[in-house]
């Protein structure tokens, strides 16, 4: 294989590259085709097999006298011509194999049928004789070209392209179709097995195993140090042994490798001698010194290898070998696809934590939420130390509610011993017993804990403690139990009755997500009331609702929904029909609805922690609650406890999920005077003219590109509350200012403005209930000039 190749330049058309992709067909029939069984890697300068390529011609696309030729690229050559068969043979390297059927079809054609003509050394001609009679009964033509042995031109990269062509109307297929990728040349490595350890590694006990691939013969070059793999100051290669190296792909003795002209058994050396006894010349040659492990090539094998090396490690100088990963340099002549990898672990004492398994989904705002098995692990036995802690922390969304009271492995245990702090947050743990007879692995199982509600994303746990563990763990995901949506966001006015409002989804995310015998509560904001009861009625699943009890309360601003029963499948609560009352104290914007109650957060019902946390139970280290006091744990000393509050766990958060289904389009000048309007980023502040606005998100910066709400751009620029339409159906924005009228799609790049098509780079995206896209769209769509100011993180829109 030749190093430092030359570059070729390909400037290829989207016409080319489908001709590439698709399966070439001819103009008449679609089933007449050419078509690459394989594409190999293969090397330069040298023979190679390329993939055999499947004619396949339509009944009665084919007649007597036509013919293809089929020729590969410049200095090619088919060693040993081409020549014909009915079967797969060995006879010739290169041959058109004309099969009795392919695929259980009849082939309408018969290898007599045809005639081969070596135009050139990488040319060949495919006619069908004269006055051929084609076999009756047949459902198609077909042919094989097997390329068995073809010469690489020097240098050549790229792909290997066999070009068909051909006299107008042949019935073969014309066109060309990749047979081949010439280039690479590199040899992977990857770690199999890897030792941990103190002092020397046991090659039978502890191995590192280590597998080398060439993906073409030839990648491991032929050089005195085709491959090194050197170790790390203070560590040597053991000796290496013939039982150490063996063959995946094919077994040693069957390798062959290129000596002169000739392809004879590959004569294999380690530490400088031969496998074999009697061999007197050395192809390949593996052995070490010191640190560096190296592989020499003498003559190349004729066939890409798998080689499986099995390895042992010294420890040769303790003051220079640092603890932690051992990570190895790879170079020499041959292309690789690491320069340098991770073979083991050396350390004196270390113990990890982690957790088993994936990270699970739980849900804001409820009781018995089990996390991960949390797994404690020496990689060296005796690190674990007596009397030294581990402290397992939750953040402030979450509290321990289940805890596992102790572990014992390889006559190490580990006890809980208690709460940091009285705020259910933080728990204890101390080690045990004597020192491990092994490595030991000790699982805190079956844990759970509690959640604030309305709280979603990862769920961290910071660990900490006189062992010297520290670091976060992701335990968990954390979604909302419930999902609400709107259908649509219409406006309303202040100081109006009967206002239509757009009909609520709620969506249990999980069966049971809302409970049995509890409220769901429909929360308007102040000043916003339901001027009457609305439907209420579960669509999917089988949640059981009270309907005779919906009613509101707390002077019409609440709806309330009793729960009979739990559902048993993920249930869809629909209330439609939705009417509100709008006084004069309600701010300009959106209308936020509140979903909240007993039924969907547990964490602040007390019936809900008394069942959950039963007086008494010992269960686990839980002993029970006392109602406006604590959660009493019994710990092996006696017993700790979490504070709570006498409205719950988190009094503050009560809200499970929230939707906007209205907007208070307060009348206001009926259009806003155009001038100049300033966005800044992070900031819900915003100017027109002199005038301060509030937004209800705020602008910021994705992908290098700033993202500002399209409502408030549009509303900026001169287009009233009441031409600015939400189709919540397909998620389109319609913005209408005098004769013109822009539509953008959320998930689209397609933005219409009057109807014709503008296609943007970004599509628009949404952020706390609103669409979000890049300043210059819209403003540039109304007419306006853009500017934008880095230092101040400012953008200014000019009409």
């Amino acid at each position: 294989m030749r190093k430092n190749k030359k570059l070729i330049a390909i400037l290829t058309t989207l016409v080319m590259l489908a001709a590439l992709l698709v399966p070439m067909a001819s103009p008449a029939l679609a089933a007449t085709q050419m078509t690459a069984l394989q594409r190999p890697n293969v090397d330069d300068d040298r023979d190679q097999k390329l993939g055999t390529v499947l004619i396949e011609i339509s009944p009665g696309a084919l007649s007597s006298g036509d013919s293809v030729n089929l020729r590969l690229p410049t200095d090619f050559i088919f060693r040993g011509g081409v020549g014909k068969s009915s079967t797969v043979t060995d006879v010739y390297k290169n041959y058109i194999e004309v099969p009795a059927s392919y695929g259980g079809d009849l082939n309408l054609i018969d290898v007599e049928d045809i005639n081969i003509t070596l135009l050139k050394n990488n040319e060949v001609k495919v006619s069908v004789k004269d006055n051929t009679t084609f076999v009756p009964g047949g459902e198609g033509y077909f042919l094989l070209l097997h390329m068995g042995q073809v010469y690489i031109d020097t240098d050549f990269q790229g792909d290997v392209e066999l070009m068909a062509s051909g006299p107008s109307g042949t019935g073969f297929p014309l066109g060309k179709v990749i047979v081949g990728r010439a280039g690479g040349g590199v040899v992977s490595l990857a770690v199999i097995d890897s030792p941990t350890f103190s002092d020397n590694t046991d090659k039978k006990i502890d191995p590192l195993t280590i597998r080398l691939e060439e993906d073409i013969a030839g990648a491991l070059e032929k050089d005195d140090e085709s491959l090194k793999i050197t170790l790390p100051s203070g560590f040597e290669w053991q000796k290496v042994g013939a039982d150490d190296i063996s063959s995946i792909w094919t077994s040693l003795d069957k390798l062959k490798a290129s000596v002169g002209n000739e392809d004879l058994p590959l004569c294999l050396a380690v530490e400088h001698v031969p496998v074999l006894p009697g061999q007197e010349r050395t192809d390949v040659d593996i052995y070490t010194d010191e640190d560096e492990l190296i592989i020499e090539v003498k003559n190349e094998i004729t066939e890409a290898v798998c080689l499986e090396l099995t390895l042992g490690i010294n420890v040769e100088d303790e003051s220079l070998a640092k603890e932690g990963d051992v990570k190895v340099k790879v170079s020499g002549s041959s292309d690789t696809n690491i320069s340098e990898g991770i073979v083991g672990y050396y350390g004196e004492n270390k113990v990890n934590i982690d957790i088993k398994g994936d990270v699970p989904q739980l849900f804001a705002g409820m009781l018995e939420q089990e996390i991960p098995d949390i797994v404690i692990k020496e990689t060296i036995k005796e690190s674990l130390t007596t009397g030294r802690t581990i402290v397992l922390t939750l953040p402030s969304n979450a509290k321990w509610g289940k805890i596992d009271e102790s572990d014992s492995d390889a006559n190490v245990d580990i006890d809980f011993v208690g709460f940091v702090g009285d705020d259910g947050r933080a728990i204890k743990y101390k080690v045990g017993n004597e020192k491990s007879t092994d490595e030991a692995e000790l699982v805190l199982e079956d844990m759970e804990v509690v959640l604030e509600p309305g709280v979603e994303g990862d769920l961290e746990l910071e660990v900490s403690g006189t062992q010297g563990l520290d670091g976060k763990l992701t335990i968990a995901k954390v979604v909302t139990s419930i999902k609400a949506t709107c259908s649509e966001k219409p406006g309303v006015k202040i100081g109006m009755q009967s206002q239509a409002a757009g009909d609520i989804t709620i969506t249990e995310q999980m069966a049971e997500a809302i409970q049995d015998d509890k409220n769901l509560i429909i929360d308007l904001p102040d000043g916003v009331k339901f001027t009457t009861v609305p439907k209420v009625e579960v669509t999917e699943g089988d949640l059981d609702i009270d309907l005779t009890g919906v009613k509101r309360q707390n002077d019409d601003n609440e709806l309330l929904i009793p729960i009979d029963g739990k559902s048993t499948n993920a249930s869809t609560i629909e209330i439609t029909g939705i009417e509100y009352t709008v006084d004069r104290t309600v701010a300009e914007g959106d209308i936020t609805v509140k979903i909240k109650g007993n039924a969907v957060i547990e964490v602040n019902d007390d019936d809900a922690m008394l069942d959950y946390w039963k007086e008494g139970t010992e269960n686990n280290c839980k002993a029970g609650y006392d109602k406006d006091d604590a959660v009493i744990f019994k710990t092996k000393d006696g017993c700790d406890t979490i504070d709570v509050d006498n409205d719950g766990l988190w009094p503050a958060t009560t809200t499970a999920a929230k939707v906007f289904n209205a907007t208070n389009i307060t009348p206001a000048p009926g259009e806003v005077k155009p001038g100049t309007a300033v966005f800044k980023i992070g900031d819900t502040k915003y100017k027109i003219g002199d005038k301060e606005e509030t937004m209800d998100v705020a602008p910021y910066v994705k992908n290098n590109r700033t993202y500002l709400p399209v409502r408030y751009v549009a509303y900026a620029l001169g287009v009233t509350t009441s031409n600015i339409l939400w189709d919540n159906s397909n998620g389109t924005v319609t913005l209408i200012k005098g004769d013109r009228v822009i539509q953008v799609q959320i998930k689209s790049k397609v933005m219409l403005i009057n109807g014709a098509k503008v296609v943007m780079d970004v599509a628009p995206e949404l952020k706390d209930g609103r669409t979000m896209l890049p300043f210059r769209w819209i403003a540039q769509a109304l007419g306006a000039s853009v500017e934008w100011d880095e230092a101040t993180q400012t953008v200014t829109l000019k009409l």
